[in-house]
């Protein structure tokens, strides 16, 4: 729909306009279904909370910080992608050893330097990279950008 292409092309400039023809957002129907999930060629699946009135022929609700956090962490997975990451493997086993090992996939370590924090982003995980991301566009919709973001933002919407 026209509001969520505004959205993606607003946060990723043209680095996802190879996508954006063939892009899908679907609800979440199998497995864990109040999880989102990203596939290749532009596969978003997402909880039917997400939509207008639970219905996934309405759009997202994005005004909301949390829809638009996971929303984008998904959208960034498409990303990495493009970039020639196997994401699906690389999550995969994560959320493995994470089970084994009691260790949060997600979790990454912010810092005040935005340099810095590209440094992480760029050697981070792809879990840790969807949610650094996802901290900075929930940030950004809740009207408080965090500056040591801004060298992401870039490299992200350059790539």
């Amino acid at each position: 729909m026209p509001v969520e292409t505004g959205f993606v092309q607003r946060l990723f400039g043209t680095a996802l306009d190879e996508l954006l023809p063939g892009m899908r957002l679907h609800m979440r129907r199998l497995g864990d279904r109040r999880r989102a999930l990203s596939l290749g060629g532009g596969r978003v699946y997402l909880p039917r909370s997400f939509f207008e009135q639970q219905d996934p022929h309405q759009p997202l609700r994005l005004a909301d910080p949390g829809v638009v956090g996971v929303f984008a962490h998904e959208l960034l997975h498409q990303w990495q992608r493009l970039q020639g990451r196997a994401v699906t493997r690389e999550a995969l086993g994560l959320h493995l050893r994470a089970a084994c090992l009691r260790r949060n996939p997600y979790d990454y370590q912010v810092c005040a330097d935005p340099q810095q924090m590209l440094q992480r982003f760029v050697e981070a995980g792809v879990e840790q990279q969807g949610q650094i991301w996802q901290d900075h566009v929930q940030a950004l919709v809740q009207g408080r950008p965090l500056a040591c973001m801004a060298l992401i933002a870039k490299h992200v919407r350059q790539a």
